[in-house]
């Protein structure tokens, strides 16, 4: 594993060093300057991924519309938008170098 671990170790390091994690890491802080807009955002986070991971109970759809209307207002706060972008950026490439190593392994 040492060797695996040195390698994983330069890949972090790029990850930190990449524009994708300095913009996340820079509307990170920012936000956190907001404990009251940092609380929305994180309440925001937490709705949203359990409307992604839920069954559709035949609501889904409804309960889409009105947590997107419900926070309308929160996605127009300029800190809230450029965190949530900058860490949609983040989890996109997070996700792609996953996918990377998974179709070079030919793991199935």
């Amino acid at each position: 594993m040492t060797e695996i671990d040195n390698e994983l170790f330069t890949l972090i390091e790029a990850v930190k060093q990449s524009r994708t994690f300095k913009e996340y890491d820079r509307c990170r802080i920012a936000l956190k300057s907001d404990p009251a807009l940092k609380e929305r955002v994180d309440r925001y986070r937490e709705e949203n991924y359990r409307l992604q991971t839920m069954e559709d109970d035949g609501t889904l759809q409804d309960r889409i519309e009105r947590f997107a209307q419900d926070n309308m207002e929160l996605s127009e706060q300029p800190k809230a938008r450029a965190f949530l972008d900058a860490e949609l950026a983040l989890c996109r490439m997070l996700q792609e170098i996953t996918d990377r190593v998974i179709r070079a392994i030919d793991f199935e």
